[in-house]
């Protein structure tokens, strides 16, 4: 599906890190942002209750992100526009 003939620390390794950054930064740091407060027991129910399906859908859009970004990086000044 994917050409991973450039390596996993080229674009995939940056890719599940930004997504679960994201999820980390969306679950838990904008509600601190607000005003919550958080607790042991909140942390809990985050990783592990319904907010647990965003995982998979922000770890797919980091990987998505970085491929595209990693194809963008390499083929800069390959193409010149036709005027």
């Amino acid at each position: 599906m994917f050409d991973t003939s450039f390596g996993l620390k080229t674009w995939i390794y940056p890719g599940l890190f930004w997504g679960v950054f994201m999820y980390l930064g969306l679950t838990i740091l904008l509600p601190v942002m607000d005003g919550e407060i958080i607790t042991w027991e909140k942390v809990y129910t985050l990783l592990t209750g319904k907010k647990i399906y965003s995982l998979p859908f922000w770890v797919i859009c980091g990987l998505v992100m970085q491929y595209f970004q990693y194809k963008w990086r390499n083929n800069k000044g390959k193409y010149k526009r036709k005027i």
